[in-house]
């Protein structure tokens, strides 16, 4: 079964965003944070680089829902990014191609830590969610751990979501071992007959992941992650998708900046998604708003700690407290 993921590439002076596909084995190869530049310093640059996985099988996507654009057997569709055999268009091979404060592969994406060994002093704790240092939820100075968040791992001082699953509410009843977060699934199994596939990045039940979970005619709403019927105008398209992308014959919200000039709060066409967003990097927002960085589509006070200072020094969910 195909999957996708999405990662916003920050480097080497280039930006872009590039989804990711993986084999058809249906092997989960983990959830990834987003690439970043902003982030910790760490301990060394090690070329083999580091790999976590969720140990467990069945599919995945991108955190917003793009439509997977890659093909492994065409490495020019990842151009100038690199095509991972098993994962599809990737950021990074090894750590190696990695730079600045996000040193290590982690599945396909450069990101700040892969333990608490690669966290400095001022912000100790690698967070198995997003891969970024933070500050401890142990010893003295400790964080309060809230928000997403809301439980502190006694070994590690990170915070976290979920420890089992007696810690996630219904609905979502299934603590992710890797990245400590609730969410109704893990795997295919999981999930309802109406709903059959796992999408891993947000641990939610769809009923399609790409176009090939889909009948003939139809094709996976890359938001909605529902098989709809194909598109080749705008002429077949409204509402809230009323643009046809013909590379992938679904109706998107947008393939360039004019088609979200209506809304003047989500100004900016996120590609692949075709999605109208807030923004894509940080020059995207006003810092007169307060709001200077861009973290996931939206502005954002801070990222990490270093964005804090004076009274407010620490970073929690892109607020300086």
């Amino acid at each position: 079964m195909a999957r996708a993921r999405l990662f916003l590439v920050i480097g080497f002076g280039t930006v872009a965003w590039v989804a990711a596909c993986g084999g058809s084995d249906g092997t989960n190869t983990g959830i990834l944070g987003d690439a970043g530049n902003d982030g910790p310093s760490g301990s060394g640059n090690d070329a083999a680089g580091q790999v976590d996985s969720a140990g467990s099988t069945d599919a995945g996507n991108v955190s917003d829902g793009s439509l997977s654009v890659c093909s492994t057997a065409a490495a020019t569709a990842c151009a100038p990014i690199k095509c991972d055999p098993t994962l599809g268009c990737v950021q990074c091979s090894g750590n190696v191609d990695c730079t600045a404060a996000n040193k290590f592969c982690i599945e396909g994406a450069c990101e700040a830590c892969r333990s608490n060994v690669d966290c400095g002093v001022a912000a100790p704790a690698c967070a198995p969610g997003d891969h970024r240092c933070h500050a401890s939820c142990i010893g003295d100075g400790a964080v309060t751990c809230n928000g997403n968040t809301p439980l502190c791992d006694s070994v590690t001082g990170a915070c976290v979501g979920c420890n089992t699953g007696a810690d996630c509410p219904m609905g979502q009843p299934i603590c992710d071992p890797t990245t400590r977060t609730c969410g109704a699934c893990l795997k295919n199994s999981d999930c309802p007959v109406q709903r059959p596939l796992c999408l891993l990045t947000d641990l939610s039940c769809v009923e399609c992941i790409t176009t090939g979970d889909c009948g003939t005619g139809k094709a996976c709403d890359p938001d909605a992650h529902r098989c709809v019927p194909t598109c080749s105008s705008n002429a077949q398209c409204g509402g809230n998708t009323p643009v046809c992308n013909t590379t992938t014959s679904t109706c998107v919200q947008c393939l360039a900046k004019v088609d979200c000039a209506a809304n003047p709060t989500t100004p900016i066409c996120a590609l692949p998604s075709d999605r109208c967003v807030q923004c894509v990097l940080s020059s995207d927002c006003n810092p007169d708003a307060g709001t200077p960085i861009c973290d996931k589509d939206q502005c954002v006070q801070c990222k990490d700690n270093k964005d804090c200072s004076g009274a407010n020094p620490k970073c929690n969910n892109g607020k300086c407290q």
